[in-house]
């Protein structure tokens, strides 16, 4: 079959994002109804491969993979739940800019789980699945330093906001208290307020 323009995107846009669900890509490329997207799916098959969670979720193959130039081919880990957190919070934020996992340096080494730019800012997105309370504080005092070092206010005129996404209303209010006491500015979300 010969790929249209529409297929191309979303094969492209499964090498930017690794992994997406039917709706995920419902959404984004506009394909209307679930049926629809299915059989686009189905068409690129020969390119992509899926996995069923509560809805099939898909990913590029090596072949797709090779068609759009994807630096790396996506592997089905224990992290597809938070990597489709992070997708939703791509879809919601419609940002014009988005880095995955950018890695920053200095001062100190921090990867968030994306930086964009959305709104006229540049942000700094934090999935929070299933992880321990622990890296969440570790993560705070990193960004802490970071806005401290001044690398950002140089740069940008501001330090980016930090965004959460979480899964439960208490890491939520934890993670406010926890910003508020570090001098940090966060947009703090529940997932189901994203989808």
């Amino acid at each position: 079959m010969r790929l249209d323009e529409r297929r191309m995107k979303i094969l492209t846009t499964l090498s930017n994002l690794e992994i997406m669900t039917r709706s995920q890509i419902q959404t984004l490329h506009q394909t209307k109804s679930t049926r629809n997207t299915n059989f686009i799916m189905q068409s690129l098959k020969d390119y992509t491969n899926s996995i069923r969670l509560q809805e099939n979720a898909y990913y590029l193959n090596k072949k797709g993979a090779t068609l759009v130039g994807a630096k790396k081919q996506f592997r089905v880990n224990n992290q597809v739940q938070h990597k489709l957190m992070r997708n939703d919070a791509y879809i919601y934020f419609k940002p014009t800019g988005w880095k995955s996992e950018r890695e920053f340096l200095k001062p100190v080494a921090i990867t968030p789980d994306a930086y964009f730019y959305s709104g006229s800012t540049y942000k700094f997105l934090e999935v929070d699945n299933v992880q321990k309370w622990y890296t969440n504080v570790k993560k705070m005092e990193k960004y802490k330093a970071f806005k401290e070092s001044g690398v950002f206010q140089k740069q940008l005129g501001y330090f980016p906001t930090i965004v959460w996404v979480v899964r439960f209303e208490v890491r939520k209010e934890k993670l406010k208290s926890l910003a508020k006491e570090m001098n940090l500015f966060c947009e703090i979300y529940l997932h189901e307020e994203i989808v």
